[in-house]
């Protein structure tokens, strides 16, 4: 690269931070005189202090439970993860994806899923899958998610079980479907209305990724 072409490179990168700086500035100006302008000011600016507090302490947590149960797997696993420079997106995109989650549980399942991507287990389309099904759930579809894995375990020959009022999440996530009638499986020509049949991508995902 020529000395010319280097010092208008030096120009602007000096003139884009310099107008980051004065835009930050004003921003900060423009910010701070808002909330003088505002009565119990100060109770604000504490809730935010707290608020990004709370977000610091979150993301934390979620990254170092996605960490330890990724070094579980494999010592050294994450070290090598993001040291490859191959893996640069998918890691900004499984940070990404552990900021739409606040169970530790949920951050140990990415660190099950991202592993089992990572070794060719499962496709990039059903690490996809899975991350979106991690980040929806909470602790009452967390129960459900167990308490389908226990009834279809009294019945895992089969694998069909009664469920009078489904969830529709569960339905969504294709863990489970609802059997036609007159439909021309076996297992379906004697069932009634609630019964489901439990496919095996929610027991893989159960047996895989959701159990600890």
């Amino acid at each position: 690269m020529s000395n010319k072409n280097i010092a208008r490179e030096l120009a602007l990168t000096t003139a884009e931070n310099l107008a980051d700086e004065i835009i930050f500035k004003t921003a900060t100006t423009l910010l701070e005189d808002t909330i003088k302008s505002i009565p119990f000011a100060s109770l604000i600016t504490g809730s935010i202090e707290s608020y990004t507090k709370f977000r610091t302490l979150k993301e934390q947590k979620q990254l170092l439970a996605f960490i330890q149960e990724a070094e579980n797997i494999n010592v050294r696993f994450i070290e090598k993860f993001f040291k490859d420079k191959d893996n640069l997106e998918l890691g900004l995109e499984v940070l990404g994806i552990l900021d739409q989650t606040y169970l530790e549980k949920q951050a140990r399942m990415i660190g099950r899923a991202t592993f089992l991507f990572k070794g060719l287990e499962i496709s990039k389309q059903e690490s996809d899958k899975y991350m979106y099904i991690i980040t929806k759930l909470n602790n009452y579809l967390i129960t459900l998610i167990e308490n389908l894995y226990t009834e279809f375990s009294l019945n895992s020959s089969e694998k069909i079980i009664s469920m009078p009022l489904p969830n529709m999440d569960l339905i969504s996530f294709g863990f489970v479907k609802k059997l036609s009638d007159g439909s021309w499986f076996a297992e379906a020509q004697n069932s009634s209305h609630d019964d489901y049949e439990v496919h095996d991508d929610f027991i893989y995902f159960y047996e895989n990724i959701f159990k600890d």
